[in-house]
């Protein structure tokens, strides 16, 4: 007699699913994944997101996509902290799955320096993008990047004073504030300050130290800490490379 028998169930949990085709998730994913990998080298991918749905699963997929091919990934949102999760790693690469509606993974990649990859707005092909960034550097070796401009003001001017040391010169301001832009690979520094006019100074680097009172200092259109001390800010040309996949 013959018989037949179903293979137990738990016998077929076992068998793995097929993968899935990243274009079903979203039509850049399988893309970006080569790019990134290629562009990762030996270092790690940053992936920055938002906190939308879309978001998450995208780069919860691409995380995934890029583990497989032993790539390692580090997730950053725009959360307040988010930046700290890649102090400490070797970052070769930021895709950036946020959009044009955010500044941060490009300020992260100028930082890091690294390059951005970002999906094709179309179809057609697209050209790689670099464009001009502002380092700013403590005295202990932070650094840190500005995109659009710096502007440090006294919340007490009619008590504070500002030291501008630049192309071996020096230039002390009572009550002063600087704004800074980098234009054709150099700063433009934008300062004045109590019984002083205006002036508007061209230089590849500038030395700015505060005295005798609080100081905030902004770093594109984010306050980022009361500022004590000093700071030095240069020009870095071709500092942010965009490279669209």
């Amino acid at each position: 007699m013959e018989t037949t028998t179903d293979a137990p169930s738990f016998a077929r949990s076992r068998r793995q699913a097929a993968p899935q085709d990243p274009a079903l998730i979203w039509g850049p994913l399988a893309s970006l994944t080569d790019a990134a990998a290629t562009a990762a080298g030996s270092g790690s991918v940053a992936i920055t997101r938002g906190f939308d749905r879309n978001s998450r699963r995208r780069a919860k997929a691409l995380r995934d996509l890029l583990g497989e091919r032993g790539v390692a990934a580090i997730e950053l949102t725009p959360a307040p902290g988010s930046e700290r999760l890649v102090a400490d790693a070797d970052v070769t690469v930021v895709v950036n799955l946020i959009g044009a509606g955010s500044w941060q993974p490009y300020r992260i990649a100028a930082k890091l320096r690294a390059a951005v990859l970002t999906p094709k707005p179309g179809d057609g092909p697209a050209d790689e993008v670099t464009r001009d960034v502002i380092a700013l550097a403590s005295d202990e070796g932070r650094r840190d990047v500005a995109l659009s401009h710096v502007a440090v003001r006294s919340e007490e001017p009619a008590s504070s004073r500002m030291v501008l040391e630049h192309d071996g010169g020096s230039l002390e301001v009572p009550g002063g504030w600087v704004t800074i832009t980098v234009h054709e690979q150099a700063l433009r520094v934008e300062v004045g300050g109590r019984d002083i006019d205006e002036q508007v100074l061209t230089t590849g680097r500038v030395r700015l130290e505060v005295f005798d009172a609080p100081h905030r200092l902004v770093r594109d259109e984010l306050p980022i800490a009361d500022f004590e001390g000093a700071v030095t800010l240069s020009a870095e040309p071709n500092g942010l490379l965009v490279r669209p996949v």
